[in-house]
C-alpha cells in the first residue's frame, strides 16, 4: 500500500463542489450563501464518512495523518463560511427553506467545537455568527 498523504487524502472532496460549478459555468453560485452553507454541511458529512472508512481500512497508516488531514479539510470548509458576506445574512436568507435546520446546526457546532479544542477562537466567533443566525431562523419557524 502507498503511504497516505495528508495533503491529498481528501482532495476529491476539496475539488468536488467547486470544480462542478466551474465546469458548468456556474461560478457565480460560489458566492451564494445557500451554496456555501451546503458545501460546509456536505463537507462535514463527507469527512465523517471518509474518516470512518480510513480508520477501518488503514488504521495504523491513517492514525499518522489523521489530525493534519482533518485540520486541512476543516480549514477548507471554514473558508467557505468566510466567503459569505455578513450583510447577505438577512431575512431573505432562510436556511430552513433549503436545508434541515438540525443538520446545519450539527455541522456548524461540530466545526465550532473542533476549533474550540484547538483554541482558534477567531474561527469559533465566525462560526458562532452562523449558528446564532440558524437558531434565529429556527425560532421564526417555531413562532
Amino acid at each position: 500500500m502507498n503511504k497516505l498523504d495528508p495533503h491529498t487524502l481528501f482532495s476529491i472532496f476539496e475539488q468536488g463542489d467547486e470544480e462542478i460549478y466551474k465546469e458548468h459555468g456556474l461560478e457565480s453560485n460560489l458566492k451564494n450563501p445557500f451554496v456555501l452553507i451546503g458545501m460546509v454541511i456536505r463537507g462535514i458529512e463527507n469527512y465523517q464518512m471518509m474518516d470512518m472508512m480510513y480508520m477501518k481500512q488503514y488504521p495504523q497508516e491513517y492514525k499518522n495523518v489523521r489530525a493534519i488531514t482533518r485540520y486541512k479539510y476543516y480549514n477548507r470548509l471554514y473558508s467557505y463560511l468566510t466567503r459569505i458576506k455578513s450583510d447577505r445574512l438577512d431575512s431573505k436568507f432562510t436556511i430552513g427553506d433549503s436545508f434541515d435546520l438540525d443538520s446545519v446546526k450539527n455541522a456548524l457546532d461540530h466545526l465550532r467545537v473542533y476549533y474550540e479544542k484547538l483554541e482558534e477562537y477567531e474561527k469559533c466567533a465566525v462560526i458562532k455568527k452562523f449558528l446564532d443566525f440558524t437558531y434565529l431562523q429556527n425560532r421564526k419557524v417555531l413562532i
